[in-house]
This record gives structure tokens, sequence and C-alpha cells, in this order.
């Protein structure tokens, strides 16, 4: 868990940035960036959240007033309320803002700060800076023992899905084995539900070529490369392991572009140290895959950052300025993607360490242990019974 010393340090470490910045107070309104520093998890909809971080001392918060007496949990400093929309007067959030933060200030914003809120504070002088995401790039120990939990379960729900996967099963037999995952944290009483997501998801070819596609609920995986995603986040850390696996033998050209996406995938790790670009990193498998003619499959870049949530900072991405250094966590990632074919890509979740770096996910990514070819006969006779009842057609 997240120590009482890490919340403090981070508190003070974004106060010393705000100096950087001439910062009087910055606003911190969002979800993630609020866990971050607080530890409290919540469901906004459409009422604002905010710490008002001072340049000096102890931050205050401003909630709503169904909230207050959860979020006086958090060690935060002095909690405010407001009424919710449409309030009384005097009594919104924007104007007991300004009770609490008198206009004239240089007042920092979360760059992904809503316009219509930006409006409302047109008092004061708005610089919009990611603070808070440039702190969370280095994750400390505490934050690296809580990722490697949740790639420890992103692993088993892998291993969940390709044993329960056959030549012909259904996207939603696959779909529901998350719960699997879910039922178990809850079951252990270390489980927090609005700072937790499960995602199995599972792409049959051709469907595989379009990976940020809903998978088609009623389809069924038969010939051609599928896509298994286990997308986690687990008390508030985020992991991901994603594999390209076969139900039927795979022919002669899946197999050369699946070991051409697995020598992009080992280019990219055999770059990664702290020092390196992460333009660096994409340019060269970008630069691999143009090279191999799949200069018009290649969708993405070559991965992301992954903590408090599953898409975050550094982006491995050609014009990325960022280094990467030691204690990132980031995603590898690159793909390719054949429209009448289906895609390939692997994904892991792994760690910049002082010399290189730790794959933190480690399910097999050859493509005999991802070949499927048991005919699973008790676990079709079940899944025959749920794709009856849910009216699939084979």
């Amino acid at each position: 868990m997240i120590s009482e010393a890490d919340y403090t340090k981070r508190l003070k470490n974004l106060q010393i940035q705000m100096k950087v910045h001439n910062l009087d107070a910055f606003l911190v309104t969002e979800p993630h960036s609020i866990y971050y520093l607080t530890g409290a998890s919540y469901e906004a909809q459409e009422r604002p959240f905010f710490i008002i971080i001072w340049s000096m001392g102890s931050p205050t918060f401003l909630v709503p007033k169904l909230e207050e007496e959860h979020m006086r949990k958090a060690k935060i400093g002095d909690v405010k309320s407001y009424w919710e929309f449409p309030a009384p007067r005097g009594e919104g959030w924007g104007e007991k803002l300004y009770d609490i933060l008198k206009p004239g200030n240089e007042v920092g914003i979360e760059p992904g700060m809503r316009i219509e809120m930006q409006q409302l504070l047109s008092k004061y002088n708005l610089k919009a800076i990611d603070m808070v995401g440039g702190l969370r790039l280095i994750k400390s120990s505490n934050e690296l023992k809580m990722i490697r939990n949740t790639a420890h379960h992103s692993d088993e729900l892998m291993r969940l899905i390709m044993t329960n996967s056959y030549y012909g099963v259904s996207v939603l037999e696959l779909f529901g084995l998350s719960r699997k995952i879910q039922l178990k944290l809850i079951k252990s009483g270390k489980y927090d539900p609005l700072a937790s997501s499960f995602l199995s998801a599972n792409w049959p070819a051709p469907h595989s070529a379009k990976p940020h596609s809903i998978p088609p609920v009623y389809g069924v995986l038969k010939k051609g490369p599928c896509v298994a995603m286990s997308y986690l986040r687990i008390n508030g850390y985020a992991a991901e392991c994603e594999r390209t696996f076969f139900v039927s033998k795979p022919t002669p050209k899946e197999k050369v572009i699946f070991n051409d996406m697995l020598s992009a995938r080992q280019i990219a790790l055999s770059m990664l140290r702290p020092g390196v670009s992460c333009h660096d990193v994409d340019k060269a498998t970008y630069d691999f895959l143009v090279e191999k003619g799949y200069n018009h499959n290649i969708l993405h870049r070559t991965g992301h950052g992954i903590g408090q949530d599953n898409h975050e900072g550094p982006y491995l991405a050609r014009g990325s300025k960022t280094e990467l250094e030691e204690n990132m966590v980031v995603s590898i990632e690159p793909g390719i993607y054949m429209p009448e074919l289906g895609g390939f890509r692997h994904s892991d979740t792994v760690l910049i360490t002082s010399s290189g770096y730790e794959l933190l996910t480690n399910f097999p990514t050859d493509l005999k242990s991802l070949t499927i070819l048991s005919k699973k006969l008790a676990k079709q006779v079940k899944g025959k019974l749920i794709q009856t009842a849910m009216g699939i057609k084979k």
C-alpha cells in the first residue's frame, strides 16, 4: 500500500514544481491526480472536486457537500464543501472557490480541466501545466509493489483466457473470465471498487486488425490471428498483458508476420534503459516494420506509460522528447494489422531498471505456446449451451 510518507513526499515535490513556475496555487481536478495525492477514490459524475495546493502549507479540499464526510478521510488538509448544481446563490463551487482563492493569483491548472470550468475561473491568471503527470512518471517502491501485484493478476487472467479457448469459442465466453479475478480480490478483503477495473477482451480474426474496435459480441474464434487482452487496474494501479494466439494451425504467411512482430518487440525491449529517447525506441521498431513491408499496416506507437492509469506518460512515440528513467513503467506493443487477415500484437508491462528492463508480465510469447489445437470437449459442450442461450451462430 501507499504510505503516508509517500503522500507527504508527493505534495512536497509538487510544491517545489510550483515555485519553479512561480505559482501561488495549483488546482488539482483530475480524478487520477487526486487519487495520486490523497489515495481518495470517488465517482465525480458532474460534480467537480478540487484540491487547492498552496506554495506552502497544507492544501485545501473543495468537494460536493455529499462527499464532505467521505473526503475527510483523505489526509490532505482542510476540507470545505459546496452545494451541487443548481446551487443557491453563494453556495456553488465557483463562489466557494472564490472565497478560498482570491482573484489575481497566479494559478496553475491541469491541462485536462474542462473548458467550461476554465471559463468560470477567468478571474484568475491560469497556467495549464501537467505537473502531477510529470511527478507520476517515476514510480516509488510502494507503487512498484502495487503494479507488480496487478501484473501478476494480468498474467493470471491471460492464462484463464488461453485455458478456456478452443476452436469456435465465443467472445462472450471469454469476456466474463475477468470476473473470476475480481471475485478473488473481493474475497481477499483487499479491494477498492472505485479504484479497480477488469477487462478480458478478445478479437477474432479478421476483427483483430482493428485493435481499438469493440470485439463482436456474438463473434466466435476460428481461423487466423486472435488477440487477447488482459487489462486490469487493481486498487489504483494498472497493468496489461496482450497476446496474439491461434485456435487453428497458423498458415505459413501468419507465421512470418507473427515472427516479424516478435522481432519488432525484441528490438524495442533491447533498447530499454535509462537515458534512451522514447522517440528512438519507437523509430527503431517503426523503421524495422517499414523495411519488412508493413508501412501501411502500422496503427500506433510502440508503447505508453502504465501506473495509476492504463495509459499515461511516458509515450514511446516518434516526436516524444522524453528520455527513459529508472523506475518508469511502460508497455511494449508494436503491432502489425492486416485488414484481410487480422492483427498481430503482444503487449507487456515493463519496468525500466538501472541497467535495462524487467518484464512484469511474463506470459509466454512464442507461437507454439500460443497455438491451441486441443478440442477441449467439456468446454465445447458448456460453450454450446451458452451460445445457444445467447443465439450465437457459428
